[in-house]
Formats: C-alpha cells, structure tokens, sequence
C-alpha cells in the first residue's frame, strides 16, 4: 500500500475515534508516558497540541508543568519549519487556522538540542519506529536536530501499523512510541 492509500486508512481510524474513548486513552497514555525514564527525568521536553480525536498529551503537559519542567510545543513559522516554543500553561493559547490551539506571542524558542526529549504525533507508527505523519514533512525536518534516542512517538493503539511503513531516506525514525496500553522500544532491520 503507497502512502497515500495508508494515510487515507489511518486518517480514517483517527476520525471514528468516539470522544469517550480519546477521554479514557488519554488517561492511560499519561501514567504510561510517566513511567518512562526518558521523559519522567527531562528538564526540557517539547509536547504538541492535539488536534481533535488525535492522541492527546494535555493532561501530561499539565502535570510536566507542575513538576517545574519546561515544555514547549510546536509553532509552524513558515511553510516548510516549525520551532518549539514555551508554553506555562494550557490556558494561555489562541486558536490559530483552522482552529488548531497555538501559543500567545511573544514567542520564547528553545534551541532544539537543549531538548531533553520530544513527543512526536503521527498518523501511524510501526514498531522498528518508522513514523507517517500528514506527509508536509515539519517533523522530519525538526526531528533531524534531535539525538534519536530522545524521540518519542505517541499513538492511539490502531495508529500501530503491524507492516512495516514505506520511509523515505527523509524520513526520521522514532526510538520509541507509547500508546495508552505499551511502550515499545523500536528498532530497525
């Protein structure tokens, strides 16, 4: 199946996700993220701001924020880049296009190599730790300034692809990917 086909598969599993379910995976994700060293020890972690049905990490950045940790989010500043940029609270967001939250300006950008780790949404992972996302590649760019062991790819459990997904040479690899019910250390063949 060519990417096109596949994000049209898992597009369509994100949309029939039902409300109740994004409430309870949500909850199960965050005591899952927690018990990972990688992110229960970082200083700097950068989230993401989940769109609608998508795996949604509120409720860690919340308490990451109450621990005192520092945690940035995703801004796109052109059409081909995004930074991560601070945020101290989850109150203190606009609704940008498409009424995706985004943080107020002025902006604090964090240099991406002092990230601790990163949590990366996508449409589907498999489990050597390929990742598909929408396919405008913000990511891929982004995450090539990170150390792949800080990469951390955050699903629902039918975003996990038992086939492995076609990656380009482009294409960023994930070292792990949490979903509310494992963690999975990824590896390549």
């Amino acid at each position: 199946m060519d990417k096109t086909a596949l994000r049209k598969k898992f597009l369509e599993r994100r949309r029939n996700v039902q409300v109740q379910e994004v409430t309870i995976w949500s909850q199960q994700l965050d005591d899952r993220l927690w018990s990972i060293p990688t992110i229960s020890d970082a200083e700097h972690i950068m989230a993401y701001l989940a769109m609608p049905k998508e795996a949604n990490v509120d409720m860690f950045i919340t308490e990451a924020l109450q621990q005192g940790k520092y945690v940035y989010v995703p801004v796109c500043v052109t059409k081909t880049d995004m930074v991560g940029v601070r945020i101290q609270s989850l109150k203190d967001l606009d609704r940008g296009a498409l009424g995706i939250r985004i943080p107020k300006e002025p902006y604090v950008v964090v240099e991406p190599q002092t990230l601790d780790c990163i949590l990366v949404p996508g449409l589907a992972f498999d489990r050597r730790g390929g990742r598909m996302g929408m396919g405008a590649g913000y990511y891929d760019r982004y995450l090539q300034q990170i150390a792949v062991e800080n990469r951390i790819g955050i699903a629902w459990d039918n975003q996990i692809s038992e086939e492995m997904l076609p990656m380009a040479p482009h294409d960023e690899w994930m070292h792990t990917i949490v979903t509310p019910s494992e963690s999975i250390h990824c590896y390549k063949e």
